[in-house]
């Protein structure tokens, strides 16, 4: 069997025999290698593949893992359990939903249709004027990660909204057939009470093995401890100093007591880091080693030395932008690296406005990440809410979505009186409409009726399409002819119509590829596994052995297969279809890596973030941020580049800013310019003006107002072009002028040019440089060097 090279702690990790293990993995040492191969040395041994259960965070993770190991075992890895917490409950409660109150046909919450009910319920209560629906579901989200009543989590603010929601939002998801993401856990708990099934499910995995385990929360804990409970062959994998996620339920404590809950464990640490460079480790382990509540390990690598890390100063947000901006403008232009090979990472999406205004400027190809997902946006949710109703005629939440849409003229009133009818006969909407559409509903008159049976004879027509077998992409094709979405579209003819089409030609290419992967496992997977000559059989009346070997209810086909598929995406499993420079925040991050990352707003308040949390003490609040600061450095493989802020813009003032603290953590060794400077490396850049750089005007801030104008806070504001000032990298002055009409120069940050222009007089004077790499910019006089004649 292909083997990769192990160093002794992955080689150790990798043969280990039975009992709990614990690997403490360092960002980049090679974690996803040591689950791979022990996974495989464990078939090896005699594990039957579907006694294996691997549980991972991300989709992406999950996937590359069954690609390696059928490079290593072919077909056997298709008989594994690999995938997230949410899919593999999500394929448990496909075989027993009975037992926990649901069908198998059951349908996913995803966020914003937990939000839309939490809305709805809020109005039809008169409580929408009191509390937002987000305020109500992280309430329920934080409360369900513990496996606690939100209604028994009392602090004081909105009890009684929670009091009165949440029973309302539990039946609503009831009566639709349909759970949220934390009830595919919970359900999948209460099995484990269930009498049979519970038995079966704490003997069904002889290995559990986890990964990212610093990430999981009390019930995720509860989940793969139980699975273990009978053999207790548990492989945990993760780094508590990279645990992030405190804000969403995670429970570092988890990792740090492992040891504790299974005294019996090896540990084992790996920290020789195949990733960065020697500089970029020492920099991540400067900051984290302030942390105390963390298990001791220090990152190192064979790779030493490394360019040093880069750090600018800028005069605002906006010249920090434009200096990040320019910088990959640069690498570009003069190589090695591609856009795909360069990340920007910051603390808060807020930052994301004006560095995109920037790159963009600049004609920097670049694609922000976690902002608005492709399958959030309207008109591809409208559709997706189509396919909802079809697979589920009691998804109340998918049928107010679509019945006006596009606009039918069904309005809130009738609406209104179906909800009533359905209330009195205890049905969904969809059966509602159609007792109306027969006149059997009080108060809807003649055209509203024909508006109703017009709607319940669409949704009838389209389900006798799925019913003939038709693909999700050609389900999907129909739904947006026959509803007239495409024509409501093409007769807009607008820019945005024109967007949203292409956006819905977009989901039908991805349910091919979903009709395309889903008739590839089928094919592969007819009659694969034998036993002791004994072929699994997969007929009805074979299920319970069919399981035991991993086949049955495996990924679901179809319409219903599909909309699991998009529930369960996550940011992070957006991919840059095109060459792009990516922007993300940290916590997207999380797993990636890249040649070159730039770090903006490096500044106290922002990174780290300095804001109270609710049931965080100040100190623990701030190990969280240094945590997330080392895993943002330790995406960089190459070269990493951290800017900072003076000022900055907040609610339409200007803040002077602080450099972070974190700073003052970083080695001197692994800095190529001092960490703090008198003046600002660069200050603030240029307005963008139509997506592109426009020249400075004159300041006219008046004195009077409260808020102090930037040129107060910055460099001078009296130019119509914008003016750079930027001090080399060992911080002295550079060589002064005179410098005449036509004489060659150099800058620090523009290279190489001819003055064609000067103005101005002392300190204040001014030249217009031709520069060969970057065009024509108006700087300083005593920030440029004589050149050299013959370069240009």
């Amino acid at each position: 069997m292909d083997r990769f090279p192990l160093n002794p702690e992955q080689r150790a990790a990798v043969e280990h025999g039975d009992g709990p293990l614990m690997v403490l993995a360092g960002a980049g040492t090679g974690k996803t290698r040591v689950l791979v191969q022990r996974i495989a040395q464990l078939v090896e041994r005699g594990v039957e593949p579907w006694g294996i259960l691997a549980v991972t965070f991300t989709n992406k993770a999950a996937g590359e893992m069954r690609h390696r190991l059928r490079g290593l075992l072919g077909e056997a890895a298709d008989a594994m359990w690999i995938g997230t917490f949410h899919a593999t409950c999500a394929r448990l409660l496909r075989r027993h939903a009975e037992r926990v109150g649901l069908t198998r046909s059951f349908t996913i919450f995803d966020d914003d249709d937990q939000v839309k009910l939490v809305e709805k319920l809020l109005k039809e209560h008169g409580l929408d004027d009191q509390v937002s629906p987000r305020t109500v579901l992280g309430r329920i989200d934080r409360a369900k990660n513990r496996n606690e009543d939100p209604r028994k989590l009392k602090v004081g603010v909105f009890d009684d909204v929670i009091e009165q929601i949440y029973p309302l939002y539990q039946a609503q998801l009831a009566k639709e057939n349909a759970v949220d993401f934390n009830d595919l856990l919970l359900k999948v708990l209460e099995l484990f009470a269930a009498d049979g099934v519970g038995n079966r499910l704490r003997t069904r995995f002889r290995h559990v093995l986890v990964d990212e385990f610093q990430d999981t929360n009390r019930v995720q804990y509860d989940l793969v401890t139980r699975f273990a409970a009978a053999s207790r062959n548990l492989t945990v994998v993760g780094d508590d100093d990279q645990s992030i996620y405190a804000w969403r339920g995670a429970e570092p404590r988890n990792l740090l007591d492992f040891d504790r809950d299974f005294p019996d464990a090896a540990v084992i640490k790996l920290e020789h880091n195949y990733r960065s460079t020697q500089t970029i480790l020492d920099a991540a382990n400067g900051i984290i080693r302030h942390n105390r509540d963390r298990h001791e390990k220090a990152l190192w690598t064979d790779r030493t030395g490394g360019d040093p890390i880069e750090l600018y100063q800028a005069g605002d947000e906006r010249g920090e932008a434009y200096f990040v901006a320019q910088s990959i403008r640069r690498l570009l232009d003069e190589g090695p690296h591609s856009p795909n090979e360069i990340a920007i990472l910051y603390r808060t999406n807020a930052q994301s406005r004006v560095l995109e205004e920037h790159l963009r400027a600049a004609r920097v190809p670049a694609k922000v990440v976690g902002a608005v997902s492709f399958f959030e946006r309207r008109e591809v949710k409208d559709v997706i809410a189509y396919l909802r109703l079809l697979q589920n005629g009691s998804a109340d939440s998918a049928f107010e979505r679509v019945v006006n849409v596009p606009a039918r003229g069904i309005g809130d009133a009738t609406v209104d009186r179906l909800r009533a009818a359905a209330r009195a006969h205890g049905t969904g909407l969809l059966e509602a409409a159609r007792l109306a559409a027969r006149g059997e509903v009080a108060g809807i008159g003649a055209a509203p009726r024909k508006k109703l049976h017009g709607f319940v004879e669409l949704i009838d027509g389209l389900a006798d399409v799925v019913a003939a077998g038709a693909s999700v992409a050609e389900t999907i094709i129909q739904v947006v002819d026959r509803s007239g979405l495409r024509a409501k579209l093409e007769a807009d003819d607008s820019s945005e119509s024109r967007d949203r089409l292409d956006n819905l030609a977009e989901l039908v290419s991805t349910a091919t590829d979903f009709d395309d992967m889903e008739t590839d496992e089928v094919a592969g997977t007819s009659g694969r596994w034998t036993l002791d000559d004994d072929v699994v059989e997969t007929e009805s009346g074979a299920e319970e052995r069919a399981e035991e070997r991993g086949d049955g209810e495996g990924p679901r086909a179809g319409v219903a297969g599909f909309l699991e598929r998009i529930s369960l995406a996550a940011p992070a499993d957006q991919a840059a279809v095109r060459e792009q420079v990516v922007l993300m925040t940290v916590h997207i991050a999380k797993g990636l890596e890249w040649p070159v990352v730039f770090l903006p707003g490096l500044e106290d308040g922002l990174f780290p973030s300095l804001r109270e949390r609710d049931g965080t003490s100040e100190d623990a609040a701030l190990e969280e941020e240094r945590r997330l600061a080392y895993v943002a450095i330790t995406r960089a493989r190459q070269r990493l580049v951290m800017t900072h802020a003076r000022t900055r813009m907040q609610w339409g003032k200007i803040q002077i800013q602080t450099p972070s603290r974190f700073l003052d953590d970083l080695p001197a060794a692994t800095l190529a310019t001092s960490v703090r400077s008198s003046r600002p490396q660069v200050p603030r850049g240029p307005r963008i003006v139509d997506g592109n750089f426009a020249p400075r005007r004159p300041n006219r801030f008046g004195r009077g107002s409260g808020a102090r104008p930037r040129d107060e806070l910055d460099q001078r504001d009296d130019y119509d072009e914008p003016v750079y000032s930027v001090e080399d990298a060992a911080g002295s002055a550079p060589t002064r002028g005179p410098f005449s009409i036509g004489a060659a120069v150099s800058h620090v940050l523009f290279g190489a040019g001819r003055v064609v222009a000067i103005a101005g007089t002392g300190q204040d004077q001014k030249a217009t440089v031709e520069f060969a790499n970057v065009g024509r910019k108006t700087v300083f006089v005593h920030y440029l060097h004589a050149g050299d004649d013959s370069l240009n």
